[in-house]
């Protein structure tokens, strides 16, 4: 249930932030280009299913748009934990969870490393908020 409701989260950032492009399919009168967007949707895993990363080499292969897409939940949800933090320490916790995992790291080790990850500025999440942000990092791992 928790790893839908995070999958779900997910989703609804990756569509807000593909709602906020430039989707016009018009030429442009100074320029004569025509200027396209294209989004395609990720795919997620059932929620009783683990992450697909068997090795360190998987993790050059992350999905950009769903790290963009964690890091936009991530900002979302936990608005205490993100505030003044820069996109790549946010990014890191999906980075170190996805190569814990890889590593073969179970959930309760993945799930200990991300409140320490994810702890910010004096503030540490809960262990419910750590397993709910376990549940959006899986689908980021390769």
């Amino acid at each position: 249930m928790k790893r839908t409701i995070a999958t779900i989260a997910i989703a609804g950032a990756l569509v807000a932030t593909a709602a906020c492009g430039n989707d016009d399919a018009e030429t442009d009168v100074d320029n004569d280009t025509t200027s396209e967007v294209t989004m395609q949707t990720p795919t997620t895993t059932a929620p009783n299913q683990s992450s697909t990363v068997e090795s360190t080499d998987d993790l050059g292969r992350i999905d950009q748009a769903k790290l963009a897409t964690f890091v936009v939940a991530f900002r979302t949800g936990y608005s205490e934990l993100a505030q003044d933090r820069d996109d790549a320490s946010i990014e890191e916790i999906v980075l170190e969870s996805c190569q814990d995992i890889a590593a073969g790291a179970d959930e309760q080790q993945v799930t200990e490393e991300i409140r320490n990850l994810a702890a910010h500025n004096g503030n540490e999440p809960t262990m419910d908020q750590a397993e709910r942000i376990y549940d959006m990092v899986t689908p980021a791992c390769p």
